[in-house]
């Protein structure tokens, strides 16, 4: 519809994307023009010749826009699933923050990793920015939280990875039999996911392999 939409779902897909510095990725955030800042933050990776897909849940503007911005050089393809009417259920925030960056803090983890930490709880409700800047996640009443979730060289065991997603109480809350992220050896790959939370606002990724977050 011409007025109403509070966030869109979206494929969006890299079509033989060439990347900058030995990375590229897009990020797609709700914009009142084409000078809106960029969010840090990223819904797409991608590496030279590569043709990459991810589902996104993108809020939008005011007036009905998103951005997309893309560091690096790619043909896109935006393929429309749906929309989320404006005051659902869903609380879309105003653009794509980043709460985890193992890069900056915490470094690598993972079943076969050095730390020997196989699993990064978050606390989701409430939470602040890797910058130290509200989120706009309320610190309570948070039922689940769509978000998008990249593994950055990514290092297998035993010839494969993944993460996994889910509510937990403590750090030992078990892993269930599931998986939201596939990897293999030196990969950096994303996905798109929504995650249930614990009654206390915490997520857990547990991460069979060894990457940053």
């Amino acid at each position: 519809p011409s007025t109403g939409i509070g966030a869109v779902a979206m494929n969006v897909t890299v079509v033989d994307g060439k990347d900058k510095d030995g990375y590229g990725f897009v990020t797609v955030y709700p914009c009142a023009s084409a000078s809106t800042p960029v969010p840090d933050a990223s819904n797409l990776n991608f590496a030279g010749g590569q043709t990459v897909p991810n589902s996104v849940l993108a809020p939008v503007s005011a007036d009905g826009y998103v951005c997309f911005s893309v560091y690096g050089d790619t043909h896109l393809l935006v393929d429309v699933a749906g929309y989320v009417p404006a005051g659902s259920g869903l609380t879309a925030l105003d653009s794509p923050k980043r709460l985890v960056d193992t890069r900056a803090v915490g470094g690598r983890f993972g079943s076969s990793s050095a730390s020997g930490v196989s699993v990064l709880r978050l606390k989701v409700a409430g939470a602040l920015t890797v910058k130290g800047a509200a989120s706009g996640l309320p610190s309570s009443g948070v039922g689940a939280v769509a978000m998008n979730v990249t593994v950055v060289e990514g290092k297998d065991k035993d010839g494969y990875g993944f993460v996994t997603v889910y509510p937990c109480a403590s750090d030992s809350t078990p892993v269930p039999d599931a998986s939201n992220l596939n990897f293999a050896g030196g990969q950096t790959v994303p996905n798109s996911v929504l995650a249930p939370v614990s009654a206390d606002g915490y997520v857990c990724f547990s991460v069979y392999g060894d990457t940053h977050l």
